[in-house]
C-alpha cells in the first residue's frame, strides 16, 4: 500500500492491494470517499508506473500536464507543476459502465514538488507487483 496525502488539506488518495491485474484505488476526504479496483493494463499509453517515475525525477516544474487513464476509463489521474512548485493531481473515478447507480467524484490533490521523489519511490515498490503497471 501506499498513499499520497495532500499538503493542504485532509484528502488523500490510496493505493493498495496491487495484484498481477489489478489493484484498488481509494481516495478519502473529510466525508467524501470512494474506492474502486482498477484493471491496470493500458496498452495505448505508458503504464501508472511509468507516470509516477517520470513525474518523480522532476526536479523542477514542468509545462503541461502528465496524464494516466485506465484502459475502462473507471480511474484517470494527471499531474501538473505551478512555476512555484505546487503539485495538483486530479483524480476520477467512477463506477462500473454497467452499474444500475452510476457514480462519478472528480477531485484534486496537491502536493509540493520535493515530495516527489518519496511518492515515486513509493509507487515503483507498489506497482513492481502489477504486471499491467
Amino acid at each position: 500500500m501506499f498513499s499520497i496525502t495532500s499538503s493542504s488539506s485532509n484528502s488523500e488518495l490510496v493505493f493498495s492491494e496491487p495484484r498481477k491485474d489489478y489493484f484498488t484505488v481509494e481516495f478519502k476526504c473529510g466525508e467524501v470517499q470512494a474506492i474502486r479496483k482498477v484493471y491496470a493494463y493500458s496498452p495505448h499509453r505508458p503504464s501508472i508506473g511509468a507516470l509516477f517515475a517520470r513525474i518523480a525525477s522532476q526536479d523542477r516544474p514542468w509545462e503541461g500536464a502528465e496524464y494516466w487513464e485506465s484502459l475502462e476509463g473507471e480511474f484517470s489521474l494527471s499531474a501538473t507543476c505551478s512555476h512555484l512548485g505546487a503539485v495538483t493531481f486530479s483524480i476520477s473515478i467512477h463506477s462500473r459502465p454497467d452499474a444500475r447507480d452510476k457514480w462519478r467524484i472528480s477531485v484534486t490533490l496537491s502536493v509540493g514538488l520535493g515530495q516527489l521523489p518519496a511518492i515515486g519511490a513509493s509507487a515503483t515498490q507498489f506497482f513492481g507487483v502489477v504486471a499491467g503497471a
